[in-house]
């Protein structure tokens, strides 16, 4: 049987197979939607996606292959009952077909239940064409028809910027090749960074492909690129996996939960000459000249800050050519920086640090100008402002746990003052191993410590990323929700922790379900298996006081946790101090 013979059976049979890949809104940690994608037959020469198409291409069936792929691919889409959006490749090379049918898309969406505004049109660079206006008309015509666009990021031929203007797409995707290797690139940075300020400028969601390592993701945040996809989250899979992976969430609690810079940018300040935006040139270079050490100078419209003059730009114009005679009677207005860098000193030093780094002017390298309710006070030095985040930063360091780099107690505390001051209700989770001194004492520190490394994992994979998730010390974590359905997540980190942990015992042990060890008496005892004692709170926080207080209940709820034998969950009843209240009955649940 010839290919093309081959082929016509798949199209007429549809002996094709959908698979699909997530996309993520990671500074959300949310599931967004799939990519559809196509396979052949396994046991035919017909499989990969590559030869399928080009044969499609090359024997005038390209328009009927397309048909079946979206057609199978809209129908196993609402058969799996995914969530989120469908993005359905498309060939531009159909659009030169005079005999594509109309209309099929639409009621191939319909007919699975689904709506048009779910499924997104996703122009493949697999066969550009030369024709916009062509691909403009097709395009205009499916956003009639309600479906959303997405168009590829290369600039030539259908996803130049002429079309971006013309169609505004809701999605431009960047693809795999500036993705690979990104954050050792800096003409890929560039690029990345480009794309996303024009798709912010026409409104479009910008999406990274092929994302395969951290590095590529954590500069891919850095940049701002908050919606992706790629091996390093889930691979193109019949039965995709629905939810959102470990790495998106623990990236997004390392950023919601940095080490928080108390000082703010007023810790920073320092006095400087100003000048009148209508001061003459010669008057300021002048002053440059008899104050050798200034390299910045404020200007002001009363007491509104409105520029900046660099010592470096001032006696660049004062070296050319007629410079100095072009330039001297001017208005320093005329000349000065008209877009420095001007925070609030109530601006903390994190954000005062995303938003000198952000500015693309490398002359804005020695000061920033301070304002209080817009109103000129001083300016701050960059050196200042590194030295003094550096300083915080080793700190801060110091408050981590050193073997699970988690938040240690400073931080916990600090983070349950500040939902208690700001009367948010959150749900405070003691987590304590059970029988875990016989277990090191038989297997070793080094197997000990990699149950603390299982359990820090574990709590990380299944908190979201806005749950907070400290370590105590030793064999103590907690993890503080603001939501009502923590017991879920508690109750998986306990089902996978009684899974995982049977690892790290020999056989002879796991048979009689527990070791032999010294108490503390001395006396050989029995100990069961390793275990998981979870003790909640749930404080009043119009009466706790601080953290001391949700300590306080905390420990007590962890005690009632561990008098079970096996992994256990106990609320307290409790809501405030025992010094505030009378000792109210407690609830467990197990």
């Amino acid at each position: 049987m010839s290919l093309q013979q081959e082929l016509a059976e798949i199209i007429q049979h549809e002996l094709l197979n959908a698979v699909f890949q997530p996309i993520y809104a990671t500074d959300k940690c949310e599931l967004y939607g799939y990519e559809a994608l196509i396979r052949g037959p396994s046991n035919s020469p017909l499989a990969s996606p590559q030869m399928l198409f080009d044969t499609a291409l090359e024997c005038g069936l390209l328009s009927q292959l397309e048909l079946v792929c979206r057609k199978i691919s809209i129908t196993r889409f609402a058969e799996l009952e995914l969530s989120g959006l469908l993005f359905l490749n498309v060939s531009p090379m159909i659009f030169l077909q005079t005999d594509h049918p109309h209309g099929k898309t639409l009621s191939y969406v319909k007919e699975s239940g689904l709506l048009p505004e779910q499924v997104v049109i996703e122009l493949s660079e697999k066969y550009p064409i030369d024709n916009p206006l062509v691909l403009q008309k097709a395009l205009m015509h499916y956003r009639d028809l309600g479906f959303r666009i997405a168009v590829d990021d290369l600039g030539a031929g259908y996803a130049g910027l002429k079309l971006w203007s013309q169609v505004k797409p809701d999605f431009v995707k960047i693809d795999y090749y500036f993705i690979n290797q990104l954050h050792l690139d800096p003409v890929k940075r560039e690029f990345v960074t480009s794309i996303l300020s024009l798709g912010q400028k026409i409104n479009a969601r910008v999406i990274a492909e092929g994302i395969e390592t951290e590095q590529e993701f954590e500069q891919l945040q850095d940049l701002g690129i908050c919606f992706g996809q790629g091996f390093l989250f889930a691979r193109p899979e019949s039965y995709p996996i629905r939810d959102v992976p470990a790495i998106i969430y623990n990236h997004q609690r390392s950023t919601l939960y940095l080490p928080q810079l108390e000082q703010t940018a007023s810790s920073l300040l320092q006095s400087a000459q100003t000048f009148h935006m209508n001061t003459r040139t010669n008057d300021v270079v002048n002053y440059f000249h008899k104050h050798v050490n200034v390299n910045s100078i404020p200007v002001l419209d009363g007491k509104k800050p409105v520029g900046m003059i660099l010592r470096s730009d001032i006696l660049e114009l004062y070296s050319t050519p007629y410079g100095r005679a072009l330039s001297e009677r001017k208005r320093i207005k005329e000349i000065m920086n008209d877009a420095p860098v001007v925070v609030e000193a109530s601006t903390r030093l994190d954000e005062l640090s995303k938003m000198v780094t952000a500015e693309k002017d490398d002359q804005l390298q020695w000061h920033f100008i301070i304002t209080d309710q817009e109103n000129y006070v001083g300016i701050g030095s960059i050196r200042d402002l590194l030295r003094q985040l550096t300083q915080q930063q080793i700190k801060h360091a110091s408050y981590a746990n050193p073997l699970t780099l988690l938040p240690g107690n400073v931080p916990i505390y600090r983070h349950v003052d500040r939902l208690i001051s700001e009367q948010r209700t959150f749900y405070f989770a003691y987590f304590d191993l059970n029988n875990f001194k016989p277990f090191n004492d038989v297997y070793g520190y080094s197997k000990g410590d990699a149950v603390i490394g299982l359990v820090s994992r574990l709590m990380q994979s299944n908190c979201h990323a806005n749950d907070f998730v400290g370590h105590i010390g030793g064999d103590d974590f907690v993890a503080i929700f603001e939501r009502e359905n923590w017991h879920h997540h508690c109750q998986l980190i306990l089902s996978e922790f009684d899974r995982e942990v049977r690892k790290f015992y020999n056989e002879q042990d796991l048979n009689q379900s527990g070791i032999y060890a010294k108490s503390r008496n001395g006396e050989e005892q029995f100990f069961p298996l390793l275990s998981l004692a979870v003790g909640v709170v749930a404080p009043d926080v119009s009466i706790c006081s601080s953290h001391h207080d949700v300590a306080e209940m905390a420990s007590e709820a962890k005690k009632q946790a561990k008098k079970f034998t096996h992994s256990a969950i106990f609320l307290s009843r409790r809501t405030k101090p025992t010094s505030r209240c009378e000792y109210a009955e407690n609830s467990k649940i197990g």
